[in-house]
């Protein structure tokens, strides 16, 4: 299921260590996308998540915010997508993952951390 975020199959997880932090050395602080990094098929957020469950979804983990772009781990009625964050000159541009179960999103959360996917 996971491969239905990105556009090729899934690599193999790196095991994390100082090798895989990012520029801040914190544990959620995305590396830098690796040459062979896979992309998310990521969409336009708007509004649908408040307009579909009449409520904001809840923020599970946040990377920290040395990079221009920042992610979200999200979760509500038992789903949960990332939202990608990257501040531009004009502002914001926002973009979440596809949503999914628990454990398919954990692992791209922990893909994108690691540089393997972006």
């Amino acid at each position: 299921m996971l491969e239905t975020f990105l556009q090729v199959p899934v690599p193999a997880q790196r095991a994390s260590g100082p090798e895989t932090a990012g520029r801040c050395g914190e544990d959620d602080c995305p590396a830098p996308a690796s040459a062979r990094s896979y992309r998310v098929e990521w969409e336009f957020e708007g509004n649908r998540w408040l307009l579909r469950f009449g409520r904001l979804p809840r923020v599970v983990r946040v990377s920290c915010r040395c990079q221009v772009v920042e992610y979200e781990l999200l979760a509500i009625g038992g789903l949960q997508w990332i939202r990608r964050i990257e501040r531009t000159g004009d502002g914001l541009m926002v973009r979440v993952s596809p949503q999914a179960t628990n454990r398919w999103v954990d692992e791209l959360w922990s893909l994108i951390m690691s540089g393997d996917a972006r």
